[in-house]
């Protein structure tokens, strides 16, 4: 009965230790050890010697059990306990109350009985906790922050243990304290009043500036800033686009006034590409003015180089910080060759490409290894009618021409033109005395450029990049008489002379007149697109292209138009035969003004000239051969007119007619493709 009362007494205390929250931890401490000195003399209920296990420990109140049992009581002297176990036992537990229960499994902790042997263990555990405290902490203001020890507390009563504690009291606009208390039975009530802690000013300039800047994550603006920011140490990161991220380091901004400069190291790398001079260079798609030491910022760039008459090369290049690149890229240019004799033999050649080639020769001459494309070759000789013929050179192709010219003679289809000196020259004539002139393809920008100074309107603008094929446009505006001839008749407001230009036409019979034209020639004319008509009026990309005008080929607009301030007169004398000689002073006139760097007359004044496109808005990106929108209300016209004033025949001005409507200040010239 007395052994059924201790273990349910040992199980109730289990279980009661078990389910309290607040049990501590007993565990061995250090390796058993056999004792060699301690011999057990005392017997089981079997007379058989027992073992025993000497229990050390500076805590007290242990009670035991074995597997088989303890035999006996406990002998307990002071910080030790000697237990009395069978010699065949395997497990002792020890319990304490306050603590859980520790089973020992003899085998695992290298205890191996025999009788009559004593072995050692040492036990220790958990500290028991410390008696609180009631204890009272004033602060004002009251609703500052305060943490014990690393813990938020609230309130103002708080259960410490005697002994030193942390305080750290803190609020925005207030220094922050940190306090350290010693809590005893007489030491329960501590009052703190934090300090009025003033911001800091605070001034931060970086170069470049425009940079964000980031205190402890939070972004103060861009630089340089100044701003009033409280008194601490913050982790700092400025940004800036193109230049690297400055960060993993800290800012102390103290009282009274912080100022701090930073230099920022930019994000790129150079790139240089060799070639061609006249090849066109892109990265990523957009064109390079000059591609030499070109700054970009780390990035896969896709290198491409393009130029007329050869396959283009592309490359891709890994660019990385600091990195400074050169590759050399040179299309191979594809050629043929062109023979041409001459009749009378001393006759001078002049082969013009359509990219700007240009060769001469005296005689006969073989031109050999020259670029594909589009030639116009001129021949000419004193004392002979000059000619020229169009030939087209395929890759590879060896092309014959002999070309006969003939002694000059004045005939019904020659036209003299006075020039800007007072003297005439003998030009050539074309279908229905439409003459031509060379455009060499290339790229400008369009638009509102510096030269147009702050005369521009909204719709000139943005300026963009454009890239043009090669083209013919009319070195005159289409005159009355060629407008007659093709549609047999003319209703031109200012009707009655032969070389003023046809005026009074709509779009829509600018078509039909274009139509009926390349019918009898075989010939595709067309109306220009409005990037042609401002790239020719540019000049293209001729030499003296290179200084841009306002007006299309100076900068003095009575140099090179008939508009309001001076088309007032005007004489017309017809000279007996077919040889018509016009003197003018007004809108009507013809050349008598000077031309562009091209020898194109009258692109600033005289009259409107109608354009292919529809008008539109412009678009900022690179455009090739842009045709302008795919429909619309109103058709471009381009250049003004005889009754416009100086700013609307910049050569930039844009305006817009229904394309059903004529005007009588409104013509048009002619493009033809290669």
């Amino acid at each position: 009965m007395t052994k059924v009362f201790y273990f349910l007494l040992i199980f109730l205390v289990t279980v009661l230790s078990v389910s309290a929250q607040d049990l501590r931890e007993m565990r061995l401490s250090g390796e058993p050890q056999k004792s060699e000195t301690e011999i057990v003399s005392r017997r089981d209920n079997n007379g058989n010697f027992t073992a025993a296990i000497m229990v050390i420990s500076d805590m007290e109140g242990f009670s035991y059990d074995a597997y088989n049992g303890v035999v006996g009581n406990v002998d307990s002297r002071p910080g030790m306990d000697l237990v009395h176990v069978q010699a065949t036992e395997r497990v002792l537990e020890i319990y304490k109350t306050g603590y859980r229960p520790l089973k020992i499994i003899l085998s695992e902790v290298g205890i191996s009985l025999r009788p009559q042997e004593v072995w050692q263990i040492t036990i220790t555990g958990d500290a028991p906790p410390a008696a609180t405290l009631p204890v009272t902490i004033r602060i004002t203001p009251a609703d500052a922050s305060l943490t014990i020890d690393g813990k938020p507390a609230a309130g103002t009563t708080h259960s410490l243990t005697p002994g030193s504690h942390t305080l750290k009291i803190e609020i925005e606009g207030f220094k922050t304290e940190e306090k350290n208390i010693t809590v005893s039975e007489k030491q329960v009530f501590f009052e703190f009043a934090l300090q009025h802690q003033p911001d800091a000013g605070l001034q931060i300039e970086t170069t470049p500036g425009g940079a964000s800047v980031y205190l402890d994550g939070v972004k103060l603006g861009e630089t340089p800033l100044a701003v009033f920011y409280k008194p601490d140490t913050y982790p700092i990161r400025i940004v800036k686009e193109g230049y690297v991220t400055l960060e993993n380091q800290t800012l102390e901004v103290a009282l009274p006034q912080t100022r701090k400069s930073f230099t920022l190291e930019e994000n790129v790398g150079y790139l240089t590409i060799n070639t061609h001079s006249g090849a066109s260079v892109y990265f990523n798609d957009q064109l390079i003015a000059n591609p030499k030491n070109v700054k970009l910022p780390p990035q896969l760039v896709k290198v491409k180089v393009t130029m007329p008459k050869a396959e283009p090369m592309e490359q891709q290049v890994v660019l990385k910080r600091n990195d400074r690149l050169t590759f050399d890229l040179y299309p191979q240019v594809q050629t043929g060759t062109i023979q041409i004799a001459v009749t009378p033999f001393d006759a001078q050649i002049e082969l013009t490409g359509d990219t700007g080639e240009k060769y001469t020769a005296t005689g006969m001459k073989v031109f050999e290894d020259i670029p594909r494309g589009t030639y116009i070759v001129k021949v000419s000789a004193a004392g002979y009618d000059p000619k020229q013929e169009i030939i087209k050179l395929k890759t590879g192709e060896r092309l014959n021409s002999s070309i006969r010219i003939n002694p000059n003679v004045i005939s019904p289809t020659t036209k003299i033109k006075p020039t800007t000196k007072s003297t005439t020259i003998l030009t050539s004539t074309y279908d229905y005395g439409i003459e031509m002139v060379f455009v060499k393809g290339g790229t400008f920008t369009m638009g509102c450029t510096n030269e147009q100074g702050s005369n521009c309107d909204d719709d000139e603008k943005p300026a963009h990049r454009v890239l043009l094929r090669s083209f013919f446009i009319s070195k005159f505006e289409i005159t009355q008489k060629q407008w007659f001839e093709i549609t047999d008749h003319n209703h031109s407001f200012f009707e009655g002379c032969d070389e003023c230009p046809v005026e009074n036409v709509s779009w829509k019979e600018v078509q039909e007149f274009i139509e009926k034209l390349n019918h009898k020639t075989g010939k595709k004319y067309r109306l220009p697109t409005e990037a042609e008509w401002e790239f020719a009026a540019r000049g293209g990309i001729t030499a003296c292209a290179d200084t841009a005008t306002k007006f299309a080929g100076s900068d003095d607009i009575n140099e090179v138009a008939w508009y309001s301030n001076n088309s007032n007169h005007s004489k017309v004398e017809i000279i007996s035969g077919n040889v018509i000689r016009v003197i003018r002073r007004n809108k009507f006139s013809l050349g008598d003004k000077s031309p562009n760097c091209l020898g194109i007359f009258d692109m600033s004044g005289n009259v409107w000239e109608w354009c292919s496109d529809w008008y539109g808005e412009y678009n900022r990106n690179l455009q090739t051969n842009p045709i302008g929108p795919f429909s619309g209300s109103y058709r471009i016209i381009r250049g003004g007119s005889w009754d416009s004033q100086s700013n609307q025949c910049r050569i930039t001005k844009r305006d817009k007619r229904q394309p059903s409507i004529g005007a009588n200040n409104i013509g048009f010239r002619l493009v033809q493709d290669i």
